[in-house]
């Protein structure tokens, strides 16, 4: 009987084996990471608010990510361990718009916003995210970074809740100016008589790239006759941004005791539709929807 030789079978086992590795299924995600790449993994139950005012192509989108102190923050994408990383898409004008970092260990942080390209949008001061916030809690405020970075302003905040006085009938409210001329704030009384405003007084007059601190007390609701800020540039006040001082009116209801408005002027939203335009403002506690025309 002819047998055949090992050094034949060698390359048809080979192929055998080849050919049985390619019916099987190899698990991979369609993106991210089968292991957790270098950075820091949000996993806790913590949240900072992130305030980008950026001006970009409305299409596509472009694809940044945070960085907390100087590492990537990782995300974990589903049960079965595939991670990616934090990532805020954006287009067009995007003040106004917030943006939930949640998880991130307890601690004492730089952020970064930086581009596909690792490039920095944006450095904040240090900003201490705390444990055990109680989201549920009216009274509670998130910490928070504003990100502005559009023709020639290349700036951030950081609005840090711990900071807040012990009056809880108070908010401590700064309005920066950005726009290239004076901005006007006014403390207007809204009446539904009047069915708007009346009788307003003058809080101060905001130089171009200041700031105006202003300490107001708040009314318990806005259903009856209350008082709100106007802010609007000095030329043109047909167009104000609107803060009603009442209590609990931050971002989903919480409490805002440290605020910051932005005043940039009325923007278009995309740059191909100049008919769908922005309020001139934005506050770190209730975008541009609240309080704003």
């Amino acid at each position: 009987m002819t047998r055949a030789r090992l050094s034949l079978l060698l390359p048809l086992l080979a192929i055998v084996a080849l050919a049985i590795g390619a019916c099987q299924t190899e698990r991979k995600p369609l993106t991210g990471f089968d292991k957790q790449p270098p950075g820091i993994l949000l996993d806790g139950t913590s949240r900072l608010l992130i305030w980008p005012l950026v001006d970009l192509p409305q299409t596509p989108s472009q694809i940044f990510r945070v960085r907390l102190n100087g590492q990537d923050a990782i995300v974990l994408t589903s049960d079965e361990g595939f991670y990616d990383y934090y990532k805020l898409p954006l287009q067009g004008w995007t003040a106004g718009w917030d943006y939930w970092l949640t998880g991130a260990p307890p601690g004492t942080y730089i952020v970064d916003l930086v581009d596909s390209a690792g490039q920095s949008w944006g450095q904040s001061a240090p900003l201490t995210i705390p444990a055990g916030l109680d989201f549920s809690n009216p009274s509670t405020q998130l910490p928070a970074v504003v990100f502005a970075h559009y023709e020639g302003h290349v700036r951030s905040w950081t609005v840090d809740p711990t900071l807040q006085d012990a009056d809880a009938a108070t908010d401590e409210i700064t309005v920066t100016n950005l726009i290239d001329e004076e901005v006007v704030v006014e403390r207007c009384l809204i009446t539904a008589a009047a069915a708007g405003r009346t009788s307003c007084t003058p809080v101060g007059t905001v130089a171009p790239e200041a700031d105006l601190l202003t300490v107001e007390t708040l009314a318990a609701s806005s259903m009856g006759d209350h008082q709100a800020l106007f802010i609007h540039p000095a030329s043109d006040a047909s167009q104000p941004y609107q803060r009603d001082l009442v209590q609990g009116g931050g971002t989903f209801g919480a409490s805002c005791q440290i605020e910051r408005i932005l005043v940039y002027g009325e923007r278009a939203v995309y740059p191909d539709r100049p008919d769908i335009s922005t309020s001139s403002a934005m506050s770190s506690c209730y975008g541009r929807g609240s309080g704003g025309i």
